[in-house]
């Protein structure tokens, strides 16, 4: 699979209008059932401005409508503008004089989300407002819609009137990424209180002047009773005015504090951030198993809370995020993984930033172990044994280096054999090509490169790795040859740069490995391909992956035609 597009967000303030409808309507208990099946929990709705994958509030939205029915959905409108719920509408307040103008700042709402919504406003006036939703989302059944409604009719809430109505026209694709919608609401008035004053006020003097004075003083009566009630309706429409404009600036100060609050509790949990089984990272994943770590980061397990499918969560640690050159190596991996699709490559979901400033990256999540782990515990490799993981690898850098990538870091713990978990302990191993965390990619070189150190690991990097010249593929291949050696004969490559002496394992006065090399000798064929990979000359090495592959694939022939 290719590396895929970041997904659509939004924000948990759409689960959090759904979760308070129900507790306000039905009572804790089933709100925290409806969270539960969603695998979450309260903690997770705390900060309503966090991003959650847009397809774990439809998600969200299917089971509230399974419950509740899909016409309820609408009638979640106090629910969005609760006390507990404001601090997404803090960007629409800003700056807004009346509901019209809210409503021209839609955008803005849940943060810069323009990626994923892009609100366009027709018409606006008022009283009215006429406009149009691109979403990035697929939206087939109406939920999302629906919902949106219910948004909709909250924005005059915001500044103390009654629910607006709303209709939508029909969406203009079948996959709903294209809605329009019409919005009325019943702005304040002093005409109308004055006006049912002065008629009322005529009213109740006509008839007691009628019983008590003559017909020509009736009319004189008549006015006398308008003007007092249109005073009085006067009166009523300006308290009327002065409560509509007090609740919205309670609103807009209710929006203010919340907001600021959410700030200074993100500020104080990064400080104190713990990494534990059950964390949510991103908004998006569940962390549930400590895969590794070291004194950069960790990598966790994590389950995807939009699907449930288990990743891989590689997570840089705030503080050394904070490193340039540090920071440089996660985007440049990320860089990489998304260009370098391959079966043989481990594959990249996605990449981005912790309000703490954590960098993290997000892969397929592999059951196995590497290919140094292999080597320690079982020893050296047969040819027959080494053949199809030097073909698979050899594939995998011919992918990397058609997209203009140089691994730089090729070496038997990047190499993981992967196995399917569900299936027989015997079944065949599948190469994952990992960490291009030191990658040279071409079009996004950086600092990184010119650091003017020995890139790589020594016995595994090219000479003109060790001097810190310019590399190509074939600095690749260097390394590649010597995972085969290693591969073959149990020991580490030597550690000063050029063609090792392959012969018997006694005779070779390398660093001890740890493993208990084979007692025999490297058979001719796959002697020649170790020595070419690794000449001291770029030029003298195979010029391509393809080149390497073809004398695999002769000295496996050679090599059973001889047996």
């Amino acid at each position: 699979m290719q590396r895929r597009t970041a997904s659509a967000r939004t924000t948990a303030s759409r689960l959090k209008t759904l979760y308070l409808h129900l507790q306000a309507t039905e009572g804790s208990e089933v709100a925290d059932a409806f969270l539960l099946g969603l695998r979450l929990d309260r903690e997770f709705l705390a900060d309503e401005t966090r991003l959650v994958p847009f397809a774990l509030w439809h998600a969200a939205l299917v089971r509230f409508a399974a419950r509740c029915g899909r016409d309820a959905i609408p009638n979640t409108v106090r629910a969005v503008v609760h006390p507990e719920n404001l601090g997404v509408w803090t960007p629409v307040l800003r700056g807004a004089t009346g509901v019209a103008d809210a409503f021209r700042q839609l955008d803005r709402f849940a943060g810069d989300q323009a990626w994923t919504e892009r609100w366009t406003t027709s018409d606006a006036g008022p009283g009215r407002w006429r406009g149009s939703l691109q979403t990035s989302a697929d939206e087939p059944d109406g939920l999302c819609a629906l919902a949106r409604k219910a948004e909709l009719s909250a924005v005059p809430i915001l500044f103390g009137l009654s629910p607006a109505q709303v209709r939508m026209t029909a969406p203009a694709r079948a996959d709903g990424r294209e809605l329009e919608f019409e919005v009325t609401w019943r702005e304040p008035s002093t005409r109308r209180p004055v006006l049912a004053g002065a008629i009322t006020g005529v009213g109740a003097l006509g008839v007691g002047a009628a019983w008590m004075s003559p017909a020509s003083s009736v009319a004189l009566v008549a006015g006398a009773g308008g003007l007092v009630g249109a005073l009085s309706g006067f009166l009523v429409a300006r308290e009327l005015a002065r409560r509509i404009d007090s609740a919205a600036q309670l609103t807009r100060i209710r929006a203010l504090e919340r907001a600021a609050m959410l700030r200074e509790a993100q500020a104080n949990g990064s400080a104190g951030f713990v990494l534990q089984s059950g964390s949510i990272i991103a908004g998006q994943f569940r962390l549930t198993e400590q895969l590794g770590g070291g004194a950069n980061g960790t990598i966790w397990e994590a389950e995807r809370l939009s699907d449930g499918t288990v990743v891989a969560l590689k997570l840089l640690r705030a503080a050394v995020a904070h490193d340039g050159l540090a920071a440089d190596r996660l985007r440049r991996e990320a860089a990489a993984l998304g260009l370098a699709w391959h079966p043989n490559v481990v594959e990249v979901y996605e990449d981005g930033h912790l309000p703490d400033g954590t960098s993290y990256l997000v892969m397929e999540r592999l059951y196995g172990h590497s290919l140094e782990q292999h080597l320690r515990r079982h020893g050296p490799l047969t040819p027959e044994e080494a053949l199809p993981i030097m073909l698979e690898t050899v594939d995998a850098l011919a992918a990397v280096h058609a997209a203009g990538i140089v691994h730089r870091d090729v070496k038997p713990s990047n190499l993981f054999l992967a196995r399917d978990p569900d299936g027989p302990a015997d079944a065949p191993v599948r190469v994952k090509l990992l960490d291009f965390g030191i990658a040279r990619v071409e079009w996004a070189e950086t600092r990184l490169t010119n650091a003017e150190t020995a890139l790589g690991t020594p016995g595994y990097r090219s000479p003109e790795q060790e001097q810190g010249f310019e590399v190509d593929a074939r600095t690749d291949i260097y390394g590649l040859g010597a995972v085969l050696y290693e591969c073959l004969t149990g020991k580490p490559p030597p550690l000063t740069g050029g063609p090792p002496v392959v012969g018997p394992p006694e005779e070779a006065a390398f660093p001890a490995s740890g493993v208990q090399p084979a007692l025999r000798a490297v058979p001719s064929e796959w002697r020649a391909i170790i020595e070419r990979a690794m000449a001291h000359e770029a030029r003298n090495r195979y010029p391509d992956c393809k080149a390497l592959r073809e004398a695999l694939l002769a000295a496996a022939a050679a090599h059973r035609a001889s047996a």
